[in-house]
């Protein structure tokens, strides 16, 4: 559809709760996905003829590393199936897809129109695709330390391994850290 019209979509974007998740499809969504560095997949609510944006998600291919004990021995045993044990670092080196990005469209309560669950089932359903092709059984995400952020990744089936600082250009987020959670995926 051309860079313009896509620009001109993502630009409809609103979501005053996360400056970081509106700024990333503003700004960097194109950028990325021109660098092979993220894919961002629009979720779009179709009325009749029209399109409403709902949400997006971002995925990136990267790989998380995991310390003995940051989860059980038995999802230890699963991760080391799937991984490059470190001995340097001690630590578990699992190549898996990052769900970089998650969010809803707030503009003209578009927000209403899908919930996170189904958002980010979305997002686990297209890494699984992805994995069908390519192997794999990991998804992973980070996110900032709040309650309900917590509690709607656990809720989801995502289990919390760490926490990673900041980097530099990561400057809407909340705190000093992320963090960061894994989901198997059947």
């Amino acid at each position: 559809m051309g860079e313009d019209r896509t620009k001109n979509i993502l630009s409809s974007f609103v979501n005053p709760y996360n400056k970081d998740v509106e700024d990333f499809l503003h700004s960097k969504a194109v950028l990325f996905s021109k660098m092979g560095r993220a894919k961002t997949h629009l979720v779009f609510w179709k009325e009749n003829r029209e399109l409403e944006l709902v949400g997006y998600f971002a995925i990136a291919s990267k790989y998380f590393m995991v310390t003995k004990d940051a989860v059980s021995k038995t999802v230890m045993k699963k991760l080391r199936q799937h991984g490059e044990w470190d001995e340097h670092q001690n630590k578990c080196v699992i190549p898996a897809p990052l769900i970089g990005q998650l969010g809803k469209n707030y503009r003209e309560g578009n927000d209403c129109l899908i919930s996170g669950d189904e958002l980010l089932k979305m997002a686990v359903e297209k890494v699984k695709e992805v994995q069908n092709e390519i192997g794999g059984r990991y998804v992973y995400l980070e996110c900032e330390d709040v309650k309900y952020l917590k509690k709607f990744y656990t809720s989801n089936g995502f289990v919390e391994f760490g926490k990673r600082s900041l980097d530099k250009d990561e400057t809407n987020i909340k705190g000093s850290y992320l963090l960061q959670y894994l989901k198997y995926i059947h």
